[in-house]
């Protein structure tokens, strides 16, 4: 008898420990102890007033209703690790965080990917495309499925990992979030019992208007990742700019005030996101790793097809990131300027600088691997233009990962005359960084709306082929003009520069799609596959892809942790560990590269689990016989 897709979510008894562990860690949390200093039966006694003090962000009074910060000595940390000038226990910390909160932006991420796709394929007038996307985003579900699984299991080792290692800074996260804590064990049963019962019903809900409450099921499951996603991020934001308590620490009765705090919305629309591509990204290998493996013709053009709808997917999240960034530490600034100077210009700048690095060598994966597709097609009338392209995108990576200041010796700096390089410095700033990042953008949608157009024949020249180039040309006029401008204004006028340039971007992708969709449209389709036909260095270049997001994704996750420097919680809680102390470049890299390894160690298994269940259920058959090949060549996207 075949099991239900719930039973299967159900049987890993890993899974059910850690649920269980993770249920009596937020039970014994949020239950009142004895340590509050209140009885359960108190003798009658006239009442008393109630203490009151000032929220050390909102400034407004509030009833004291917790203990202050604790003040940490060396004595109250735990010594596993012997080597405190590698980082002792915050290594192992390190790691158990970073893998947790990749697995859970993979699960949040696919599964907002797997309602978008459900939708596409309801809305599809075409029944073929219909029953492609459907496939693909239910295939992608049941990968969530095991990954669900596996980021409840990292959950409970981080939590017991805080427990072992930092208790002191969990008791007193416990006190000021303990409602919170409740909500979010409570959401994390909703998510997985939900999840569980849209893959079950996948088959069961296939048409009519069975199909759309199906969808509601997906809409819901959305719901509570995002509550989610809001509850978890305020915890992190509330570390780095903490809200809703005293000077001392003391909760104030008010858990809204610690939720809102200053950087909790602007670095949670960054996590949204960041969530999508990272998904999108997984997917993509997913399917470049299956593409390579297949023995048919029609399961290599199944997946190269499939990689090819998640990175568009990616790209579309990932085009919102760098403005997200910028919008973040603009956020940063507002609250506390130095924190601002330290990942910009202080401390952290060369850990922002390999985050710009890869994000650059990013785009330039991305086109290398569009401008294959385009080859695979057969048209040549785009070739002579990605020289072109690659030269604009190369200057761009140039200016965008140049420093404003170099490292330099005290005998160099003399002889230059100060910091500031008189020629490379003009381009380290923000007013050349940021029309370099918008202009990378801007040439991956054009080679993407080029793989588009190269799908069909071109008989002659058109008005709407002009009109498209003249879009473009005038869209990078305008980003360089207010670039340069910006260099003769003063700095806090210059920030509001970044809303013309990511309109005017997201401007020429709105309509440069609508209209290459008009010159597509009369066109006549070639008629030789496209799919099937990508070489395999190709299917290298999205790995390379999935692989530099997960890195970016841990650099960036590490500056925003970083940024407190010897803070638990900043300017509250501090850190008194004999490790307390920035690690170097190096040591930082070798971190970051250990838990992506481990990540992809992980997902590769999971990819060969993905691949036994799918092997074992009959149903797919049915799925199998969907006509691929040639087909695939006159289906939308």
């Amino acid at each position: 008898m075949e099991k239900s897709g719930f039973s299967d979510f159900l049987e890993p008894p890993l899974s059910r420990r850690a649920v269980l562990l993770l249920l009596i860690f937020f039970l014994t949390v949020v239950l009142p102890s004895d340590s509050d200093g209140q009885s359960a039966v108190q003798p009658s006694s006239p009442p008393l007033q109630k203490e009151t003090s000032k929220d050390i962000y909102f400034k407004s009074d509030g009833v004291i209703s917790g203990p202050p910060a604790p003040r940490l000595k060396q004595t109250d940390y735990l010594y596993f690790i012997p080597l405190p000038q590698f980082g002792g226990n915050r290594i192992l910390v390190w790691m158990m965080a970073q893998i947790h909160l990749y697995f859970g932006a993979f699960t949040l991420g696919t599964l907002f990917l797997v309602m978008i796709f459900e939708l596409r394929g309801i809305c599809s007038r075409q029944n073929e495309t219909r029953q492609k996307y459907d496939r693909m985003a239910h295939e992608m579900l049941r990968a969530v499925l095991l990954a669900l699984s596996l980021t409840a299991i990292t959950g409970g080792l981080f939590l017991f990992g805080l427990l072992a290692f930092y208790p002191e800074l969990l008791r007193y996260l416990a006190t000021v979030f303990r409602p919170l804590l409740l909500i979010y064990a409570l959401l994390f049963i909703l998510l997985s019992g939900t999840t569980a019962l849209y893959e079950y019903a996948w088959h069961q809900m296939q048409s009519g208007i069975a199909k759309w409450g199906h969808f509601f099921i997906g809409i819901l499951i959305n719901i509570f990742g995002l509550i989610l996603l809001l509850v978890a991020n305020g915890w992190s934001s509330f570390m780095s700019s903490p809200s809703g308590v005293d000077e001392a620490g003391r909760f104030l009765g008010n858990s809204w005030n610690v939720l809102n705090n200053p950087l909790w919305i602007t670095s949670s629309v960054h996590r949204f996101f960041g969530n999508i591509v990272l998904g999108a990204a997984v997917i993509t290998a997913y399917a470049a790793v299956k593409s390579l493996a297949s023995t048919s013709v029609e399961h290599r053009s199944w997946y190269e097809w499939m990689s090819h709808v998640s990175l568009l997917a990616m790209i579309a999240a990932l085009c919102t990131l760098p403005a997200g960034g910028y919008w973040m530490m603009r956020a940063t600034y507002g609250y506390r300027q130095q924190m601002g100077i330290t990942l910009l210009g202080g401390l952290l700048a060369w850990v922002g600088m390999l985050l710009v690095i890869l994000l650059g060598g990013l785009f330039i994966a991305i086109n290398y691997y569009l401008w294959l597709r385009i080859d695979s097609t057969g048209e040549r009338r785009f070739n002579r233009q990605a020289k072109y392209l690659l030269l604009i995108l190369g200057v761009c990576f140039l200016i965008y990962v140049t420093p404003h200041t170099l490292v330099m010796t005290p005998a160099e700096l003399k002889a230059m005359g100060g910091a500031q390089h008189p020629v490379t410095g003009n381009y380290g700033v923000e007013s050349s960084k940021q029309p370099a990042v918008n202009i990378m953008i801007i040439v991956t949608i054009w080679s993407l709306l080029s793989f588009w157009r190269s799908r069909s024949r071109r008989s002659k020249p058109r008005a709407a082929e002009i009109a498209l180039i003249t879009l473009f040309a005038a869209g990078v006029a305008n980003i360089v003009v207010l670039g340069t401008y910006g260099y003769f204004i003063p700095a806090n006028a210059r920030i509001g520069l970044q809303i013309p340039m990511v309109m005017t971007t997201l401007s020429i992708a709105l309509f440069g799609s609508i209209l290459s969709h008009a010159m597509v449209r009369k066109e006549e389709k070639i008629d030789r596959p496209i799919w099937g036909r990508l070489p395999n260095r190709g299917h290298y270049a999205l790995l390379f892809i999935a692989v530099t997001v997960t890195w970016i994704m841990g650099v960036g996750g590490y500056r925003r942790s970083a940024v407190r420097l010897h803070w638990h919680i900043n300017e509250i809680l501090r850190d008194s560990s004999p490790w307390a102390f920035t690690p170097p470049l190096a040591q930082v890299g070798l971190v970051i590269t250990a838990n992506v390894l481990l990540f992809w160690s992980a997902l590769l298994v999971l990819f060969w689990l993905v691949g036994l269940k799918r092997n074992s259920q009959s149903e797919n058959q049915k799925e199998d016989k969907i006509k691929l090949g040639q087909e695939f060549a006159e289906m939308p996207e």
